[in-house]
């Protein structure tokens, strides 16, 4: 099973198809962050429909959840310290010092990550077919496998692209896919808070 935490949004092809993508590519949930109060009726419409369908908000949306939501998206320090929510999601792009050591006291993940955020131990890094390659090969050589879970970005990259990233994680691990394609989604469910069978 792969869990993908970012849909940098998504389409009609994706809604139309979301049966044979789960079927052809084993991508078994799916986190959509709509950034709008309507975008977010949107989405919960469709996680009532799509039980794989997860979600995570912006701060100021926070209080419009359900239970499919699993994460507040923020972007600066101000949203961090208004943050009620477990877990939280930030682009790598948005990290400066001050909210890199604020980020000491929460959980959750680095989207587009380039590095491994090692000091950062209650938060993964999620890395996307645009990012694997940013990543230099000893540092991804040597990341732990319980920092690691998974993007897509689609629909600016196809679902089989995470493939491609698995595949280049593992030549620079040396370990199997199959192995980290499973360490990924165990770190995203134990994140998330669902049981683990």
């Amino acid at each position: 099973m792969i869990i993908d935490v970012h849909l940098k949004n998504y389409d009609d092809n994706f809604i139309d198809n979301i049966e044979e993508i789960m079927e052809e590519t084993n991508v078994q949930m799916f986190v959509l962050h709509p950034k709008d109060a309507d975008a977010l009726k949107e989405v919960q419409e469709l996680t009532d429909e799509h039980h794989n369908i997860f979600y995570t908000v912006p701060v100021e949306l926070a209080d419009n959840t359900d239970k499919k939501c699993v994460a507040v998206y923020i972007s600066t320090i101000q949203e961090l310290e208004s943050v009620k929510k477990d877990v939280v999601m930030i682009e790598e792009d948005n990290l400066d010092e001050t909210l890199y050591k604020a980020l000491y006291k929460h959980k959750g993940i680095i989207l587009n990550a380039t590095k491994s955020y090692d000091h950062l131990k209650n938060f993964f890094v999620s890395i996307s077919p645009s990012s694997v390659d940013q990543f230099d090969n000893d540092v991804l050589n040597k990341l732990s496998m319980k920092k690691l879970v998974l993007q897509s970005n689609y629909p600016a990259h196809d679902f089989d692209d995470l493939f491609t990233t698995v595949e280049k994680i593992s030549n620079s691990m040396f370990r199997s896919e199959q192995s980290i394609m499973l360490e990924a989604s165990k770190n995203t469910l134990q994140l998330f808070g669902f049981k683990i069978m």
